[in-house]
């Protein structure tokens, strides 16, 4: 993954507790990253961290998940957040990149990681700072582990790095 040009770029990832973010300067310079919690779940919450984050860190692009490949399980919540998180990039002139799991499947199966849990332990050893976000394999039947959003946003940026350069 080989970048030139300096760019910024903040990828934001739903979760069922809220948002995964992950915020880069360049392929090696991880400048933040985490889990937003809301509870109880408002995406007018979510939307205020949202353009926080925007204005703080003043990305030159936004990544998010692609709403035509989100499941049946995901709920209107879900595609009207994502939909607001892109109205409100295009508002303030940001460059909108979204990725499907497809996507991400395909970019990380090349680096024979295909599963959330395989892609995460990829992530950790590009950016070991990010072990502390490190959760156990789950079995089909545990609800996904808080930590996952943060590799899910990263991913995003891995995605993008990788297909647009």
């Amino acid at each position: 993954m080989n970048k030139t040009l300096k760019e910024t770029v903040l990828a934001l990832y739903p979760t069922r507790y809220g948002l995964g973010y992950a915020v880069f300067d360049g392929p090696e310079d991880l400048v933040d990253y985490g889990n937003t919690y809301v509870q109880p779940m408002s995406n007018k919450k979510i939307m205020k961290k949202v353009k926080q984050y925007i204005s703080f860190f003043k990305p030159t692009m936004v990544l998010c998940r692609n709403v035509n490949d989100l499941p049946k399980r995901c709920g209107k919540r879900t595609k009207n957040l994502i939909d607001q998180i892109c109205s409100e990039a295009k508002s303030q002139s940001l460059d909108i990149h979204s990725y499907t799991r497809t996507d991400i499947q395909n970019v990380f199966s090349q680096f024979s990681a295909s599963s959330k849990f395989q892609i995460s332990k990829k992530i950790m050893s590009w950016y070991p700072v990010l072990k502390t976000y490190e959760f156990p394999k789950r079995n089909g039947w545990v609800t996904e582990n808080h930590n996952t959003g943060v590799f899910d946003a990263v991913s995003l940026v891995m995605v993008h790095w990788f297909l647009e350069n």
